[in-house]
C-alpha cells in the first residue's frame, strides 16, 4: 500500500482549475450526470452541479490537467455521451449507477481503449457484481456512499464504511484502482473529521478520492496548496501505521459513525 493518493476535484470552471493546478491538484472531474439525480437524492445533503461539454473541453486543454467525465447512467444515450466525452478530451469516462455486468461490458466496448474507464459502485446489485467486474479491463472503481445508502433505504451514508460493504467491494475489486468518499482539510470535516476518513481510505487500500463542496468551502479559509500538502503528508503518516494502529483507528471511526447514525 505504498502508493500516493490521487485527488480529483469536481470542477467546471477553467480558471479555477488553473489555480488548483498551482495548488497541487491536476485531476478534474466535469460532471455531466443529471438523469434522475434530483429525484433520487431528494432529502439528502448533496450537491448537483452539472457541467457542459464545452467546460470539459476547456479544462482538457490545460497543460498538466487530467480530466474525468462522469456521464449519465447506462441507457440509449450512453454511446453518444461517450463520444462527446472523448471528443472533449476526457481521459477517464466514469459510469454511475451500475446495476448489470452487461452495462460495464457495453461501455468498455464503446470506449475501445481510447481512454480509461471508471465505474461507480452505488447499488447493492453492483456490490454483488464486484468480483465479476474485477475480471474486466476497468481502470477505476469508486464506491458512492450517498447513492449506496439510498439504495438500501437510508441511514447514515457512512455506515457502509463500518458494516463491511466498502471493504467487501475493495476485496472484490482487488485488481482495479479503488476510491471512496471525499476529503477536505485534515483539520476539518463534518460530521466525520476528514483525518478519520483519510485513515480509513488508507486502511482499505484506496488509490483516489474526490474533492467537492467541503473542500471548496474550506479552501476559502486556508490556502488550497497548504490543504493539499497536508493531505499528502497525512497520507504518508497513515501508511506508516502498524496494523494494530489501523484497526484501532477503524474502531474509532466506527464509534464516530455510530454517533452520527443515532442522530439520523
Amino acid at each position: 500500500m505504498g502508493h500516493s493518493l490521487e485527488l480529483i476535484l469536481f470542477e467546471n470552471d477553467v480558471e479555477n482549475a488553473r489555480q488548483m493546478i498551482r495548488a497541487g491538484i491536476s485531476s478534474f472531474l466535469v460532471d455531466i450526470e443529471v438523469l434522475g439525480k434530483n429525484f433520487r437524492q431528494l432529502g439528502f445533503d448533496t450537491e448537483i452541479r452539472p457541467g457542459t461539454w464545452e467546460q470539459l473541453k476547456a479544462i482538457s486543454t490545460i497543460e498538466k490537467a487530467k480530466t474525468w467525465c462522469r456521464i449519465n447512467r447506462f441507457g440509449r444515450h450512453t454511446a453518444n455521451e461517450i463520444e462527446m466525452a472523448i471528443g472533449s478530451g476526457a481521459r477517464v469516462v466514469l459510469l454511475p449507477m451500475v446495476t448489470r455486468l452487461a452495462e460495464v461490458e457495453s461501455v468498455l466496448d464503446m470506449i475501445g481503449k481510447r481512454c480509461q474507464t471508471g465505474i461507480m459502485i452505488e447499488t447493492q446489485e453492483a456490490l454483488l457484481l464486484a468480483p465479476q467486474i474485477n475480471q474486466l479491463p476497468v481502470d477505476y472503481a469508486f464506491f458512492g456512499l450517498i447513492d449506496f445508502a439510498i439504495s438500501r433505504g437510508g441511514g447514515s451514508i457512512f455506515n457502509a464504511l463500518c458494516d463491511g460493504s466498502v471493504a467487501t467491494a475493495r476485496t472484490g475489486l482487488s485488481s482495479i484502482r479503488f476510491g471512496v468518499g471525499g476529503l477536505t482539510d485534515v483539520h476539518r470535516g463534518h460530521p466525520i473529521p476528514s483525518i478519520r476518513l483519510l485513515q480509513e481510505f488508507q486502511r482499505l487500500g484506496c488509490e483516489f478520492t474526490f474533492l467537492r463542496r467541503s473542500f471548496r468551502r474550506d479552501s476559502l479559509l486556508r490556502a488550497p496548496a497548504e490543504i493539499v500538502r497536508e493531505i499528502h503528508l497525512c497520507w504518508q503518516q497513515c501508511m506508516a501505521r502498524s496494523e494494530a494502529e489501523r484497526q484501532s483507528d477503524h474502531r474509532e471511526l466506527a464509534f464516530l459513525i455510530g454517533r452520527v447514525e443515532s442522530n439520523v
